[in-house]
């Protein structure tokens, strides 16, 4: 990479990094005795519309009494929690401001398995700004098992996601945001997760316009059938789906 290219690739992190913030949050823990003790935590979220929404983690927030959200210039502002999606791991956060800097989205179904990619997160609202850590795409469509269940299609690279980075933006060298980074995967060791741009748009979009995400259900509970499930009822078909339940 030429010395230009390179400055190019630094000014396009540095036009997202102002729409980087640091989230913080505040949980009440209730311990031995009738004690409620307050207990702090933080990651990272990215504006993603002017009039104040924020994108994050769900674990980021969860269970939160308390949310506070740092911007690029240190400035604080108290944040207001508008719906979670926690199969996907994202949570909204609207704070009261206008004219707030928005990311540049870029098209995750045009990822690329050795692309390079930046993570961006801001997990201690320090002077200085968001930090950086880059990377390329590993491999795409993964799944895999969180305490909280199955997530499915996350982009997994080797750019360091800490959990202090966990909500912050996976961006490409045009500095369009194509993820979001999720620390979640407790086993996850030099190698990081996020939830594609795509999936976290139509989420976000539902919680904006809803206040909640909008899931379609059929209503039934099936089983695939195989060539040993056709045998075993001594079905016609060697495909398929058996319902068994109607809700």
């Amino acid at each position: 990479m030429s010395l230009q290219d390179e400055d190019k690739v630094i000014e396009a992190i540095e036009k997202c990094s102002r729409c980087v913030v640091n989230v913080s949050t505040v949980r009440l823990y209730h311990g031995y005795f009738y004690t409620t003790v307050p207990l702090k935590g933080m990651g990272s979220g990215v504006i993603i519309d002017s009039s104040g929404y924020i994108l994050t983690n769900n674990h980021v927030i969860e269970g939160a009494k308390e949310i506070t959200v740092t911007l690029a210039n240190g400035r604080t502002l108290q944040g207001v929690l508008k719906g979670t999606c926690s199969a996907t791991d994202i949570a909204l956060i609207k704070v009261d401001e206008k004219n707030l800097p928005t990311v540049e989205f870029g098209d995750s179904d045009k990822l690329r398995v050795g692309q390079r990619v930046f993570a961006v997160g801001n997990p201690f609202g320090l002077v200085g700004g968001p930090t950086v850590t880059s990377g390329v795409i590993s491999a795409l469509n993964r799944s895999v098992r969180a305490e909280e269940g199955v997530i499915e299609n996350l982009i997994q690279t080797d750019a360091a996601i800490n959990p202090g980075n966990s909500g912050g933006p996976l961006i490409d060298i045009r500095g369009q945001v194509v993820g979001i980074s999720t620390a979640i995967i407790p086993f996850a060791h030099g190698i990081g997760f996020a939830i594609p741009r795509n999936s976290a748009k139509k989420y976000t979009n539902d919680i904006m316009v809803h206040g909640k995400v909008i899931r379609p259900w059929l209503g039934i509970t099936g089983l695939s059938i195989t060539k040993e499930v056709a045998a075993y009822y001594n079905l016609p078909v060697e495909s398929g789906v058996i319902v068994t339940e109607v809700v």
